[in-house]
Order: structure tokens, then C-alpha cells, then sequence
């Protein structure tokens, strides 16, 4: 009885040969970051396969640089002048802050211990120089027994030698403390000026180059002399590269 028999569908798998097994673990063996490159031989059956290395290989990419900060001395001078040490913040000099600031604050207490003191003695000389028994301040400050030098409260006992040298006294003190409190305020002028000026300057340089491309060199150079040869002269030349 016949049978019909129907065949499988089948899959040929070729065997790799000798020379493809070795290539193909010459191929697992190389770096992912390798370039193969296949030369062709005279024959046209041989090719000779070459690998190139190229997992060194950098890529340089230039660095944007940062834009710096442009500075705007007008800016700066303004909130100086408004603020003192607002320009140095707009600089970004904060360690400058407790300079300008102490510089204040000894100038200001230098203003009121002279003041307090100048206004004292003045009054200390007024009272010891009128006729009012009632005032007397001076003796606050005045040393010694006043009976030997008050001609209002001790007519009778006063050394008028005594007197003449507390008056006097009395006068350099005040001078002394005027001349020293109207300095401070001068000085506290300047002061104020000073860090104006200051926060104008650092806002001015602020795109000042000061790169190690700067350089300053010495170098003779020949120079004429009208009625001599030419380099007859000889001369020292100052070059400046930025």
C-alpha cells in the first residue's frame, strides 16, 4: 500500500573551517575601540586583515571661558557715595567692608571724645572766669583745694599765681580739643572720599588684563645721530607686550 511521506523542512549549518574559527576568535579578542582594516593580497583568495588601535585617541574640545564680569565704575562710585561700602559689595570686595567700616568708627568715636571734652573745659573756662558762685563746673575737673585758686568762692585764700596757671590750662585744653575734633571731621571727609574712590578703582579694573601674557623687556637699540654714521648712537629700549 503505498504511503506518502512528506519530508521535514531542514537547516544546513556549515562548519567553520580552521581559518574562519581563528578569525572569528581574533575578532572577540579585539578592543571595542579598534579600527580593522582589510588589505587585498595579489591573490585574490588571501586578504590580510590589519588592526589599528585607535582607543587612545582623544578629541580636544576648546573650553568656552566664562564671561567675566564687566564692571561699571559709575554704578559703583553712586552706591559708595549713597551707602559707604555699598560699592565694595557691588565689587565683591567684602574683606575691604570691615576696613572702611572701622575706619568709620574710630574717626566717629574720635569726633565725640573731643566734642564731649571741648565743650567741658569751655564751659569749666567760662565758669571759672565769671562772677557767679553758682557756677562752678571747673571743679569737677580742676585738681587740688579750690581755696587756693578760685578768687570768686575764696577771695581771701586764692593764690592769684595759682589762678593764672588753672586759666591757662583751661585755655590749651579747649584748643587742643577743638583742633583735634575739627581734624577728625576732616579726616572723616577724606575717609568718605576714599572709599568712593576705592570702589570707582576696582570697578575700573575689573577687565584690567594681568595674565602672564603681559611682559616688560630691555633691549639696546641703535640710534642716529644727524652728521655721524648711522648707529653710531647706541640707546636702551623698553618693550611692553600685552
Amino acid at each position: 500500500m503505498p504511503q506518502n511521506i512528506i519530508a521535514q523542512d531542514t537547516l544546513s549549518v556549515k562548519k567553520p573551517s580552521g581559518e574562519e574559527k581563528k578569525e572569528q576568535k581574533a575578532d572577540q579578542s579585539q578592543a571595542s575601540d579598534s579600527l580593522i582594516v582589510t588589505k587585498s593580497s595579489k591573490s585574490k583568495n588571501k586578504q590580510k586583515t590589519t588592526v589599528v588601535d585607535i582607543s587612545n585617541d582623544t578629541l580636544h574640545f576648546l573650553a568656552v571661558p566664562k564671561p567675566k564680569k564687566k564692571g561699571d565704575p559709575m554704578k559703583a562710585t553712586m552706591m559708595s557715595a549713597v551707602f559707604p561700602g555699598g560699592g565694595q559689595i557691588y565689587n565683591k570686595k567684602y574683606w575691604k567692608l570691615p576696613i572702611v567700616y572701622a575706619g568709620f568708627g574710630v574717626l566717629f568715636y574720635a569726633i565725640r571724645s573731643n566734642s564731649t571734652n571741648y565743650q567741658m573745659y569751655y564751659k569749666g573756662y567760662m565758669d571759672f572766669t565769671d562772677d557767679i558762685k553758682e557756677t562752678n563746673s571747673y571743679l569737677d575737673f580742676v585738681p587740688g583745694d579750690p581755696a587756693a585758686y578760685d578768687p570768686v568762692l575764696y577771695p581771701e585764700t586764692y593764690n592769684p599765681a595759682n589762678a593764672q596757671a588753672i586759666e591757662e590750662k583751661m585755655l590749651r585744653l579747649v584748643d587742643y580739643h577743638k583742633r583735634y575734633r575739627d581734624l577728625s571731621i576732616i579726616l572723616t571727609g577724606v575717609w568718605y572720599m576714599a572709599q568712593i574712590l576705592d570702589a570707582n578703582v576696582d570697578a575700573s579694573l575689573m577687565e584690567y588684563d594681568v595674565s602672564d601674557n603681559l611682559e616688560i623687556t630691555f633691549a639696546p637699540t641703535m640710534i642716529n645721530i644727524p652728521g655721524r654714521p648711522p648707529g653710531t648712537g647706541l640707546n636702551l629700549q623698553l618693550t611692553m607686550v600685552f
